[in-house]
C-alpha cells in the first residue's frame, strides 16, 4: 500500500481549486463576498435560533426539558448520522466513479490505494461541509445553556470530525460493494432518488409534530412529555451518533472523564472504519470501476411511453412547429430519464404539503386578518415558484451539457429554441402555482374576489419568473459540470434569486391596492375603486411583460455571440 503518489495528487487537487476559485481575478471578488456574509448569516441564524429553543426548553420543569433537550441532542445527531450516509454514498459515486478524470488517473502508475485515499478525502469534504456548518453553532448553543468551558468549545471540531470520517468511510464501503455488482449510473440514480424522499419525509415528519403547539408559558406538562416521547430516538452505545451525544453532554458538564472515553471511542471506530474501507478498496475497486462503468444492458427499440404518446398528440393537435416540438420531446424525455432531475419533485411535494399544512393551521381569528394574509400568501408562493425555477428552469439551458454544440449548429433560431423552453416549464409551473394559491386561499376561508384576485396574480409572476429564469439562464450558462445541482448554486442562479424576489415584493405590493379597496367596500362601505386601482393592474401586467420580454432577448444575443 505505497502512499508515495498520495502528496502528489492532494498537491494537484488543491491547485485545481486554487485555479478554479482565481480564475476570474477580481471579478468573482464580490460573488465570493456574497456567500462568506450568506454563509455568516446562516451560521449566526442557526445559532440564534437553537440558542433560543435551548433556553426556552431550559425554562421548562427540571425533569421535562433537560430530557427534551438531551432527546433533541439525540434526534439531532442521529439525523445527522443518517443524512451522511445517504450524501456520503452519492458523493462517492461521482467521485470514484464518474469523474471525467478517473480514466486518466486509472491509466497512470498510480497506486490504488493513494488514489483511493485521495478520493475518500475529496468525497469527505464534498459531503461533509454543509453538516459541519450547520452541526457546530448548534453544539456551541449547548455548550452554553450549560456555561460549558472554554476546553469544550475548543474540542467540538476534534469531536465532530472523527464522527464525520465514519458516516464517510461508511458511506464509500457500502458504494464500493454496490458499484462492484451494479452499474455507477443507476445506482447514483436510485440512491439519489432514496436520499431525497428520505429528507421529504423527515422534512414533513418534525412539521406534523405541530411543535408550536408546545410553545407558550401555560402548556400542560402532558403534552410536553407525549412530545418527548414522539421524538424519540434509537440510543444504542454502538451507535456513532449516541457516542457524540453522549461526548457532547459530558463535555457541556465538564465531565471530562467520560468525555475522553468517548472521544476515544469515536476516534477509534473512525480508524477501524477507514481501514475497513481501504482493504476494501484496494481487493474490489479497479475491478468495480472497470466492469460497472457502463449499464450492461442493450439498447432495445421499444413501445413509447404514454406519458409521450399523449403530449406528441397534443402537440401535433395545437399545430406545434416540428422544430419546436422536437425541442418539448427532447426535454421531457431528458427530463424523466435523469433521476436526479425529477426525484426532486419528491422533495418539492413533501414541502407544498407543509406549506399548505402551516397555512391550514395559523390561528386567524378574523375576516380582515385572514384576507392580509392571502396577499402575503402570494409573495410566499412567489418565493417557493422562484426556488422551484432556480431548480428546473433556470437550468434548462445548461444541462444540455457539452452537446450544446448540437443546438447551435442545427437549423433552428435561438428565439424559438428559448421559446420552447418557457412553454416546457410554463404550464406545470402555473398548475402548481394555482392549486397552491387556490387550495391556501380556501383554506384561510376568503371570498371569491380575493381568491380571483390571487389566482391572477400568481399567474402572471408564474410568467414572469419563467421567463425570467429561461432569459438568465441562457445568458449564464453553465455546460460544464458533474452534478446538475451545482447549476442551482451558481453566480448566474443567485442573481436570479435576488432579482426574483425583488419581483415577488413589488407584484405583492401591486396586488395589495385591489384588495384593500375590496376590503374598504366591505368593512365601510367606501367605495375607492379609483384610478390608482386600475394603474396597479396595468403596472402589473407591464412589469410582467417586462420580465418576459428582456430576459429573452438577452438570452438570445448570449446565445448568438457564444462560441462552441
Amino acid at each position: 500500500m505505497s502512499v508515495s503518489s498520495f502528496p502528489t495528487l492532494m498537491k494537484a487537487r488543491s491547485r485545481l481549486i486554487f485555479n478554479n476559485a482565481t480564475a476570474g481575478g477580481y471579478k468573482n471578488v464580490w460573488k465570493y463576498t456574497f456567500v462568506a456574509l450568506l454563509a455568516l448569516g446562516f451560521v449566526t441564524g442557526d445559532y440564534l435560533f437553537f440558542r433560543r429553543l435551548f433556553v426556552y426548553f431550559n425554562d421548562l420543569p427540571m425533569d421535562v426539558g433537560e430530557i427534551l433537550i438531551i432527546q433533541l441532542v439525540n434526534t439531532l445527531c442521529l439525523t445527522f448520522f443518517s443524512m451522511l450516509i445517504f450524501s456520503n454514498i452519492i458523493a462517492s459515486i461521482s467521485t470514484l466513479f464518474l469523474s471525467r478524470d478517473l480514466d486518466l488517473l486509472h491509466s497512470s502508475p498510480i497506486p490504488i490505494f493513494s488514489l483511493f485515499i485521495s478520493r475518500l478525502i475529496q468525497t469527505l469534504v464534498n459531503s461533509s461541509w454543509m453538516a459541519l456548518l450547520f452541526a457546530l453553532p448548534v453544539f456551541v448553543a449547548y455548550g452554553e445553556l450549560y456555561y460549558a468551558s472554554f476546553a469544550y468549545y475548543i474540542s467540538l471540531p476534534f469531536l465532530f470530525l472523527p464522527f464525520l470520517i465514519i458516516a464517510c468511510s461508511s458511506g464509500v464501503t457500502l458504494t464500493l460493494c454496490l458499484m462492484r455488482f451494479f452499474p455507477a449510473k443507476r445506482t447514483y440514480q436510485i440512491m439519489s432518488f432514496i436520499g431525497v424522499v428520505f429528507i421529504g419525509a423527515l422534512v414533513m415528519f418534525f412539521r406534523f409534530l405541530q411543535p408550536e403547539k408546545y410553545v407558550g408559558k401555560d402548556v400542560p406538562k402532558e403534552m410536553i412529555i407525549s412530545f418527548v416521547e414522539q421524538l424519540k430516538t434509537p440510543d444504542y452505545p454502538w451507535l456513532p451518533s449516541s457516542t457524540l451525544a453522549s461526548a457532547l453532554k459530558a463535555g457541556a458538564f465538564s465531565d471530562w472523564s467520560v468525555f475522553l472515553g468517548k472521544f476515544s471511542l469515536l476516534w477509534g471506530i473512525a480508524l477501524i472504519a477507514t481501514t475497513i474501507a481501504s482493504l476494501v478498496a484496494v481487493k474490489i475497486y479497479y475491478a468495480g470501476w472497470s466492469g460497472t462503468s457502463g449499464s450492461g444492458e442493450i439498447a432495445t427499440p421499444g413501445k413509447e411511453r404514454l406519458l409521450y404518446r399523449v403530449t406528441r398528440i397534443f402537440l401535433s393537435t395545437i399545430k406545434t412547429p416540428p422544430d419546436m416540438r422536437a425541442i418539448l420531446m427532447k426535454d421531457m424525455k431528458l427530463f424523466w430519464r435523469e433521476t436526479s432531475q425529477w426525484s426532486q419533485l419528491f422533495m418539492l411535494g413533501a414541502l407544498v404539503v407543509v406549506y399548505l399544512f402551516n397555512i391550514r393551521n395559523l390561528p386567524l381569528e378574523t375576516f380582515y386578518l385572514r384576507n392580509i394574509v392571502s396577499v402575503m400568501n402570494i409573495g410566499l408562493a412567489g418565493i417557493v415558484l422562484a426556488a422551484v425555477a432556480a431548480r428546473f428552469v433556470f437550468a434548462t439551458t445548461s444541462v444540455e451539457g457539452r452537446s450544446f454544440w448540437a443546438v447551435h449548429s442545427a437549423p433552428i433560431s435561438f428565439t424559438r429554441f428559448l421559446w420552447a423552453k418557457f412553454f416546457l416549464y410554463v404550464i406545470p409551473l402555473l398548475v402548481m402555482a394555482e392549486a397552491l394559491v387556490v387550495i391556501s386561499n380556501i383554506f384561510l376561508g376568503v371570498d371569491a374576489f380575493v381568491i380571483s384576485i390571487s389566482a391572477g396574480a400568481i399567474a402572471l409572476m408564474t410568467l414572469g419568473l419563467t421567463g425570467l429564469g429561461v432569459g438568465l439562464g441562457a445568458t449564464w450558462p453553465r455546460f460544464d459540470f458533474e452534478n446538475v445541482a451545482e447549476i442551482g448554486a451558481s453566480t448566474g442562479a443567485i442573481v436570479y434569486m435576488i432579482i426574483s424576489l425583488i419581483y415577488a415584493g413589488v407584484s405583492v405590493s401591486l396586488v395589495a391596492k385591489p384588495v384593500q379597496a375590496h376590503l374598504m367596500w366591505i368593512f365601510m362601505q367606501r367605495d375607492i375603486m379609483g384610478p390608482a386601482v386600475y394603474l396597479s393592474y396595468i403596472g402589473f401586467i407591464l412589469l410582467t411583460i417586462l420580465f418576459v420580454i428582456v430576459p429573452m432577448r438577452i438570452g438570445v444575443r448570449s446565445l448568438d455571440n457564444m462560441e462552441t
